[in-house]
């Protein structure tokens, strides 16, 4: 996951890679969890955003989980020259606030 656009500084990217042996252990929910009270609480941002690889839909969940919404797609291009639409998310401060 990335930057989904220039950010702001009230706006942050989100991003993570694990290792597949460590996929379904719940480890990137529970990070996702940290960051996100970080990031409206300690950091002050006032909205969050990321993206995940179309072959990832485990990463979408991950990201429901935590209140993102899909707001759309963007197309990412690879060093292979190819394209790919790469689903976006974002998480405004309103919506982190109201899962607490």
């Amino acid at each position: 996951m990335g930057p989904v656009r220039d950010l702001t500084a009230s706006m942050g990217p989100l991003s993570y890679i694990l290792r597949e042996d460590t996929w379904g252990n719940g480890y990137a929910t529970e990070a996702r969890e940290h960051v996100v009270a970080f990031a409206f609480t300690t950091a002050g941002l006032e909205r969050l955003e990321a993206m995940h690889h179309p072959d990832s839909p485990a990463s979408g969940r991950v990201l429901a989980k935590v209140g993102f919404i899909r707001t759309g797609t963007a197309d990412r291009h690879a060093d292979d020259e190819t394209t790919a639409a790469y689903q976006v998310y974002a998480l405004p401060l309103l919506r982190a606030s109201l899962r607490r």
